[in-house]
């Protein structure tokens, strides 16, 4: 396991001292003293609205002109949530509320005397957040539950942005069908929404009262402010949420959508030098079974224009994970993400018998093909939460069988070898709204391959509870799982989670325990590195959000891990690290970490021979990382660490470059440039298995060089259409020095191994994407993708004839056109409906 290592303490404290001194010389753009007024508490208190029913809903077009506007009265008086919480922001904003028997109808005014000086930087769709703009967000909870909510933003420049909240975090991915149109004006900047019933999931009652809030961003200022007061030292923000209420008698329309596509692709594998064409065609349903709950069906999916995932040389003994971009898996999951024990990109991954073919090669034989992926046949999801807050969750996926293909080389002759069988994945979930924003959930994943007689179910129960002011929780977690097979007897494993916290005020602080068992296993369906570990943590924070001087905020985290092994209980290591962050006024922000393991690490992985252990000794590291002000044009990020391990001699570090300009609201352009260097670091080599008792484990003395740069622009061409560029060259390459044997007792011996070992590996994305919204919900997307993975042992020591080699190696090219149309049934259903009428 790599650890964090840390800088000398008086290197640390001369760091520290000079950012702190050079902090106190920035200066920022000063709001009138009248914009730091502290309100009082009648201010402060939760607020409701009344929103006013409509015979027709307006027309979006961003004019406030409408006659149905008129009469609809306004709501403001917002109150700052940042940086000065609590007080007057620097301008007014003013909202309204209509509804009628489709949709929700808001008129969003934010006055603004200097138009010029609004920031709108385009983007592309779910991007607000990153960009240099001003934007307006509305968020609703329809059961007023304090744990579930829907969040619609819109900027200056009418680009949108959604996404769900839960009690596990944020889903970004998550997309709704809506209107919004915006407008600039000499004195504001006016935003008009329209949100369909059928975008959001709310009770079947006469009278509706929703949980509401609304933020303002004036990114100028950098001041967020909210219509009902939020604390922004309390982590629950939802339960400083005003209501939206005056909304009757509105029916949960009938939620059916159909969504089908067509893609074609052109590609050319690095083993083949013909290029070949496929078209492909599949169907993504949406029906909304009652108020509450949605089906949703993948039918023949194509994930073809996916961005590629970010390989890496591993040396470690775990599996990397990498995250899930495959938009049916990312949208409308959060259900599924509790416990920890649902990994979607088990769904269609890699055959878990890949290499079978290549272990079952005849002399003469070679593999002609062997996928690295198993084919999805089709996925189907279940999900949503009732007026009692009950959340059902349901999911299925089925992967078909899956075959390398071994071709005599002489006769010509192929036969198959079978990778993975046909495998069923299913996940049930049942999660309950508490009190106080609490909740409780049981979940249940089965992995399942018919042919094999192997079956792996995990059952997992957690829950949140607090008090009603929020200033205290407890979190609990039980899993367990079972494996059965035809080979073997069942097999059991446990881990449980208890953690006592205190989330609200300027001091925070955690009590965290973790146990993992020797025989837990959730793998099949879930990812976990390793388990049989005790895991305990005590953090303690301190949060000052209140600007002093030429200091915006600061934060402070100390913690502290003490962990073992489950069975038998022996140590691992005792780990402190001390964190502390600072923004000054002009929003440049420096951050400091400095960890320590006193007691080194018993390393019980490793090896790869379960009860064998390498103890690397003691060892500190340091982190230093700096951020400039993100709405100038030029912004930049670095960061530095090193890490020192006094008794082997190891010696870490890395330092990495962000420069990213902003050449116009349409164009920019950044550069991720990290570099990182290990100097005799200790790793496992091999093993030899061929003695009679023991197998002899070799580890190896390495200097390790890595170098990752990736390239990303975009233009955009309107809130509709963008360009947008990725590319990426990851080179690392490992050099050994000198090899050992482990010794029982952990410590390592000199050997006479000098088998070549180095390794160099090299992996070259690019990811070239069009994309036009040309409907609502619907969309065009042209992508070339070009990637090239290449192994050695020869070492190259200049990284421009690295990388001018890994260019000219065999690559996989691949340029698609998808498109995509989105049809709603209440749509279709107005359209044949104005033809009958029509025709009568």
């Amino acid at each position: 396991m790599r650890t964090r290592n840390v800088c000398p303490p008086i290197v640390l404290h001369r760091i520290w001292v000079f950012i702190v001194i050079a902090g106190f010389f920035l200066t920022s753009e000063v709001r009138s003293q009248e914009t730091n007024r502290v309100l009082d508490s009648a201010a402060r208190s939760t607020k409701n609205i009344a929103a006013v029913r409509v015979l027709t809903g307006p027309k979006i077009d961003g004019r406030p002109d409408d006659a149905i506007w008129k009469n609809i009265p306004a709501t403001g008086d917002f109150v700052e949530y940042a940086p000065r919480n609590g007080s007057l922001p620097a301008l007014p904003t003013r909202i309204r509320f209509a509804y009628d028997d489709n949709a929700l109808y808001i008129l969003a005014v934010m006055y603004d005397p200097r138009p010029d000086s609004i920031c709108k930087e385009l983007g592309r769709r779910d991007q607000i957040e990153r960009l240099n703009t001003d934007y307006i967000s509305f968020d609703i909870l329809p059961y007023n539950d304090g744990l579930n909510m829907y969040e619609f933003k819109v900027s200056p420049a009418n680009l949108q942005n959604d996404c769900k909240y839960s009690a596990i975090g944020q889903d970004i991915t998550w997309d709704a069908v809506w209107e919004s149109a915006t407008l600039i004006t000499d004195s504001a900047w006016i935003a008009e929404v329209k949100i369909p019933y059928s975008a959001l999931r709310f009770p079947k009652v006469e009278n509706q009262v929703w949980g509401i809030n609304m933020w303002r961003n004036i990114n100028r200022y950098h001041e967020f402010s909210t219509w009902s007061w939020v604390d922004n030292k309390s982590q629950d923000i939802f339960r400083y949420y005003g209501t939206v209420s005056g909304i009757n008698n509105v029916k949960p329309p009938v939620r059916l959508s159909f969504s089908p596509y067509i893609s074609g692709y052109v590609e050319k594998n690095p083993d083949s030098k013909n290029w070949s064409w496929f078209l492909r065609g599949g169907l993504d349903l949406r029906y909304g079974i009652n108020e509450s709950y949605t089906l949703d069906m993948m039918l023949i999916p194509d994930f073809g224009q996916v961005q590629s995932d970010d390989k890496v040389l591993n040396l470690t003994p775990f599996e990397i994970r990498y995250d899930e971009k495959r938009q049916f898996f990312t949208e409308a999951t959060e259900l599924f993400n509790k416990c920890e024990i649902f990994y979607t990109r088990r769904v269609g991954s890699t055959p878990k018998n890949f290499n079978a073919g290549y272990d079952s090669l005849k002399p003469g034989e070679k593999v002609t093909s062997n996928p690295d992926q198993t084919r999805i046949i089709n996925a189907t999801k279940i999900s949503g939460r009732n007026a009692k807050g009950l959340g059902i969750g349901f999911f299925n996926g089925m992967t078909t069988n899956t075959w390398a293909t071994l071709t005599d080389t002489v006769k010509g002759e192929s036969r198959r070898v079978m990778t993975q069988p046909f495998t069923n994945y299913n996940v049930l979930v049942f999660d309950q709204n508490l009190k106080n924003n609490s909740y409780v959930t049981l979940i249940n994943t089965n992995y399942w391959t018919p042919e094999e007689g192997y079956s792996a179910n995990v059952t997992g129960m957690e829950t949140m509870i607090k008090n009603k002011k929020a200033t205290f929780q407890v979190f609990g977690r039980v899993n367990v799982s079972q494996l059965y097979s035809r080979a073997i007897s069942p097999q059991f494993g446990h881990q449980y989670v208890v953690a006592l916290e205190k989330p609200s005020g300027k001091f925070q602080c955690q009590l965290f325990r973790q146990e993992t068992g020797d025989t837990y296993d959730p793998n099949d369906m879930g990812f976990l590195p390793y388990n049989n570990e005790t895991f305990n943590r005590l953090r303690l924070s301190w949060y000052d959000f209140d600007p002093k001087g030429k200091i915006i905020n600061t934060q402070t985290d100390f913690q502290t891990i003490y962990s073992t092994l489950y069975k038998p209980y022996d140590f691992k290591t005792l780990d402190f690290s001390l964190h502390n962050q600072i923004t000054f006024v002009k929003y440049w922000t420096n951050s400091l970490y400095a960890a320590f393991q006193p007691l080194g690490y018993n390393d019980y992985y490793e090896p790869r021979v379960w009860g064998r252990v390498y103890k690397r000794p003691l060892n500190y590291s340091g982190e230093w990382s700096f951020s400039s002000d993100g709405r100038k044009p030029f912004r930049y990020m670095h960061n530095f660490g090193i890490g020192i391990s006094p008794a082997n001699n190891n010696i870490e570090y890395f330092i990495g470059f962000t420069p990213r300009i902003r050449f116009s609201d349409r164009l920019s352009v950044s550069l991720n440039v990290q570099y990182e260097k290990e100097l005799n670091a200790y790793g496992w080599v091999t093993q030899d298995d061929n003695l009679p008792f023991e197998p002899t484990i070799y580890f190896g003395r390495r200097d390790v060089n890595t170098i990752n740069n990736i390239l990303t622009a975009s233009y955009i061409f309107s809130t509709k259409a963008s360009l947008s560029l990725r590319a990426r060259h990851y080179w690392s390459q490992a050099n050994y020095l000198s090899f050992y044997t482990l010794e029982w007792e952990g410590t390592l011996a000199p050997a006479p191994f000098i088998q070549n070992q180095n390794i160099i590996f090299n992996a070259f994305t690019a990811d070239l994407q069009f994309i036009w919204y040309f409907a609502p919900g619907s969309e065009m997307s042209v992508v070339w993708k070009n990637i090239i993975n290449t192994w050695g042992d020869q070492l190259v020591h200049n990284y421009l004839t690295d990388l001018s080699n890994t260019l000219a190696a065999p690559q996989l090219n691949s340029f698609s056109v998808r498109i995509l149309y989105y049809l709603d049934y209440l749509n279709l259903r107005k359209v044949f409906t104005k033809k009958q009428e029509k025709q009568s």
